[in-house]
Parts: C-alpha cells; structure tokens; sequence
C-alpha cells in the first residue's frame, strides 16, 4: 500500500531541511518526509571548499545542518540514499528507485544541481575532482596532503575556494580560466584585478583566457593540457566549470519551465501545480526584492528559500522576500555580497584595497545602489557592511552619496 504524506520534500540539502523545521514551527501535527539521493542527512556544503580542506580532523558530520536528534524531536521523517523517479501529478504520488510509491498533499522540489565535468581526454583519471559531496571534500583534502602540483580548473567561487585551499597547503597552485579575471560572472575589472593580485602574493599563478584540453597521466593526473598548449604538470586537478540543474523531474512531470534555466515559480515560490513548490539552485523565482525573474545558486539563497517555503506550505502567505547574500573565505579574507550580481560594472570603492579592507558599490542604471561587496580580513565581522548595504538596497539610495559609515565600514569590528 502506498504512503501518504503531507508535506513530502524531494532533495536532501539545505532547502529540505529548512523547509522542514518551518512547516513544523507552523504545524504541529502534519506529517513530513525528506526523501535524499546521500546516504548522509542534509548537511551545509560551504564547509567542504573552505575548512574541510585544510583541517585534517574534519568530520562529515561537522558539516550535518542538524544535530543528530533533531528529525526525531521534531517528527520529521528523513529517507537517504533514495532517489525519486516520477512525479505523477494527477495522482500526487511519487515514485522512487527502491520500488515505494509516496502520495503527497503538498510537494516540494529542491533536487539542487550537479557539478559539470570536464569532457577532455583523461577526465577520468585517478586524481582528478569536482567538488560537491562530503565524500568528493575528503578526497580532495587527502590528494592535497600528498600532492606538491595542484591546477584548478575556473576561477569562480568554488574555484578559488578551493584554490585557496591548496595555497594554504603549500602546494604550487596554478587556476586555469577562460574569462579574463577571477569571479568574473559578478565582479568588475576593479575587483578582479584585486583578487588576482591577493592571490599572486600568496603564490598563485593564474592562466586567463586558456582552456583545458586534456589531461594526461598513466592512471593517474600527471599534467594538464591547454588550448594553447601549454603543459601544466600536476599531481592533483580540481575542475570547478559551473553545475546541471537537476531538473528532470519537474520538467517530466510538464511543470512550466524557465527555457534552461530552471522551475518557473511566482514569489510564493509555488510551480504552475498549485500542489508543488520549488526552492533552492532550480527556482527560476520572481524577486520581490530586486524585481527581477532569475535564480541563485548559493548557500543562503536555498536556506532562506527553504524558510520561507516551509512557511507558506503551512498556510503563510507572506511571498519571498530577501536581498541576495552571497559570502566566500578565502586565504585569510572573507568576503559578503549583497544585492544584484548582476549589477553594472562601474563601480565606486569605498575604504582601502591595498589593506583590503574595503567595500566596492555597483550602481543600476539610475545611480541607485544594486549591489555591494564588502572584502575584510577574517578576523573583522562583516556583518555591519551585510546589513548596511541589505538597507540601502532597499532604500534605493544613490551610490555617489554614500559615506564609508553608511556602508558599515567604520564597524568592521573583531567577529
């Protein structure tokens, strides 16, 4: 006999889990299941780029988003290692790999994506990583101990995360890109050149504008290819060229789909299916707070979705409304966006670049603030700069007025 379930959550990260917590805050009573393709229990992936890879006593469940008696207290049934086949709307019923069907009142939809892989001769040799799972994060903090050579494949932020890690660890760390600075999907020439220069003087090389072409190694990476040719020798490759949306089940199901670029969902985050939600790196969503339709692949971004989704599955009806924050630790800076990474490139630096310590504004067409990024030391709290320019964002106010202590600059405190 089928299951039936009230609130059933497919995908076992971040959105899932605080989904949960919150249709739970809001129903007492409900029954509610997570159904995960891991074997572990959802869990925060910053720490794999960042701790995980340069602290050798990190364990997997460091990185667990809830202590181990949480499902239990809370009556929150959690299913690992599952994977979901078929959505069938008409039936509200899923079907899984392991032979159960479940039937659901309300269906969430947070499957997250999945690292693309380099498709070059010798992808597929021993030593060669994406980064995605605690499993992937071990491997790579264990070639790292024994490897003197790293190359890391895109300067985005898992690249340079990673990348930070392998200098921390003393390895020869050169970062092939095809853009011409790091972080160049949001960041202007300005602070590119910033982050390349910071990672210059720490050891690392950068090869802009090349692509890799293939790998080689008997069994194992010995060096890495370009298309200019270039022969970069390796005892590790970490290959971080952006994610798949792991989007089959909705698009199957004929949920509304944003072209390629996800689950179309109003800003109450619910599909065309008035019984499904979507939240989390596949919402195609409408943003309250910038006014504009798109999605965002970040940390944050899937647990505040998770909140809010949780919510109004419950009965709220409250839409979606937060100012994007995005944040990366990397060598020993921090960094915290906020707004629109989509913003122009001509932008106003306010603070010290040569002490890093600073806060670069990006200007909208109208001169209005769209997005802001602090950069600070590790040992400083960013979160007077977050919280400042959340504000301003909101209020709209014109970059060109805007003063250091406006900004949170002057409250950079010790964290």
């Amino acid at each position: 006999m089928a299951e039936s379930i009230q609130y059933l959550l497919l995908g076992g990260g971040l959105a899932s889990v605080w989904a949960a917590q919150t249709i739970r805050d809001h129903d007492a009573e409900g029954s509610i299941l997570i159904v995960g393709m891991e074997r572990h229990p959802p869990y925060d992936r910053p720490p794999l780029s960042k701790e995980s890879l340069v602290n050798d006593a990190f364990q997997p469940d460091d990185a667990y988003s809830k202590a181990d008696g949480f499902y239990a207290e809370k009556g929150i049934q959690l299913r690992t290692g599952v994977r979901a086949l078929s959505i069938d709307r008409a039936a509200r019923a899923v079907a899984l790999d392991n032979g159960e069907t479940l039937h659901y009142e309300k269906l969430l939809i947070a499957t997250g994506s999945t690292p693309r892989s380099l498709s070059v001769p010798g992808a597929d040799l021993g030593g060669v990583y994406c980064l995605r799972t605690i499993e992937q994060s071990e491997a790579i903090r264990i070639a790292f101990q024994h490897s003197r050579r790293a190359v890391i494949v895109g300067a985005g932020y898992m690249g340079m995360e990673v990348a930070s890690g392998a200098l921390v660890r003393g390895l020869e760390t050169t970062i092939v890109e095809h853009h011409n600075q790091p972080w160049a999907r949001f960041a202007s020439p300005t602070l590119g050149a910033f982050m390349r220069r910071y990672y210059e003087s720490k050891g690392a090389r950068f090869l802009f504008g090349e692509t890799v072409t293939a790998i080689e190694g008997q069994g194992a990476v010995s060096a890495v290819r370009t298309q200019a040719g270039q022969r970069l020798e390796a005892d590790v490759v970490v290959t971080a060229v952006g994610v798949t949306l792991n989007v089959d089940l909705p698009r199957e199901a004929g949920l509304e789909m944003e072209g390629n670029d996800g689950v179309r969902v109003d800003e109450h985050l619910r599909t065309s299916d008035p019984a499904i939600w979507a939240a989390g790196d596949i919402a195609s969503f409408s943003d309250v707070a910038l006014g504009k339709r798109w999605r965002a692949e970040h940390f944050l971004n899937a647990k505040w979705q998770g909140r809010a989704v949780g919510a109004i599955m419950a009965g709220g009806e409250k839409p979606y409304d937060q100012v994007p924050y995005f944040y990366s630790d990397f060598l020993d800076l921090h960094m915290a966006l906020r707004g629109d990474p989509a913003a122009g490139k001509e932008t106003r630096v306010l603070g010290s670049m040569d002490e890093a310590e600073f806060v670069e504004l990006y200007p909208g067409d109208d001169g209005t603030l769209r997005m802001g990024i602090g950069i600070s030391h590790v040992e400083k709290n960013l979160d007077p700069i977050s919280d400042g320019l959340e504000k301003l964002i909101r209020a709209k106010a014109r970059v060109a007025d805007l003063t250091p202590d406006q900004v949170g600059l002057g409250a950079t405190v010790p964290a």
